[in-house]
C-alpha cells in the first residue's frame, strides 16, 4: 500500500495594485517634499555667476564654496562685489543670537499663556467655555502670514519697531 502525498491548493494571490499605488504616491511626495531641498543646496554650491547658466543641471556648476564663506563673512567686500553681491559686510553671529532670543521669548510666552490657559479650562467652569476653548484653539492654528499687516500696524503704534518684544509679541 501507498501513500499520495497531496498539497493544499493554494489559489495565487492577486497583484496587489492598491499597494502599487500607494508607493508610487509615496515616493512622488517624497520627491516633492525634497527637491526643493536639493535645489537650494544645488544652488549653494553653484558659482553665483553660473546660478543661470545651466538650470538643466541637477548638480552644482562651477562647485564652489565662496556663497558659504560670504555669509559666514569671510570675503571682503571687493570680492563680494566681483561675484556679484552687494558688498555689504554679513554679521551672521549677530543673526543667530537674535534667532535665539526671539525663539527663546516666544516660546516662553506660549508656554505661560497656554500653561495659563490649559489650567482655566480644565479645572474652572464657567459659561461658555467649550466655545471659548473652540475659539482659542481655532487661534492657534491661524497662519502667521495672515496677521502680518496688523501685527506690523500694532507694533508700529506701540513704538515697539525694531526691539525683540515686537518681533516676538504678536
Amino acid at each position: 500500500m501507498t501513500t499520495q502525498v497531496q498539497t493544499a491548493y493554494r489559489p495565487k494571490r492577486a497583484f496587489p495594485w492598491g499597494r502599487t499605488f500607494a508607493w508610487i504616491a509615496l515616493i512622488l511626495l517624497l520627491f516633492v517634499t525634497l527637491f526643493p531641498f536639493w535645489w537650494m543646496i544645488r544652488t549653494a554650491l553653484t558659482s553665483p555667476k553660473a546660478v543661470f547658466l545651466d538650470t538643466s543641471s541637477l548638480l552644482p556648476v562651477q562647485f564652489t564654496l565662496i556663497n558659504f564663506q560670504r555669509v559666514l563673512g569671510l570675503v571682503d567686500p571687493q570680492t563680494a562685489i566681483a561675484l556679484g553681491g552687494s558688498g555689504q559686510t554679513i554679521n551672521f553671529g549677530r543673526s543667530i543670537v537674535n534667532s535665539i532670543i526671539v525663539s527663546a521669548i516666544v516660546v516662553a510666552g506660549q508656554v505661560t499663556f497656554s500653561a495659563m490657559a490649559a489650567y482655566a479650562f480644565a479645572r474652572l467652569r464657567f459659561p461658555f467655555r467649550d466655545t471659548l476653548f473652540a475659539i482659542y484653539i481655532a487661534a492657534l492654528m491661524v497662519p502667521g502670514i495672515v496677521t502680518t499687516i496688523p501685527n506690523f500696524i500694532l507694533v508700529r503704534q506701540l513704538q515697539l519697531l525694531n526691539t525683540y518684544i515686537g518681533i516676538a509679541a504678536p
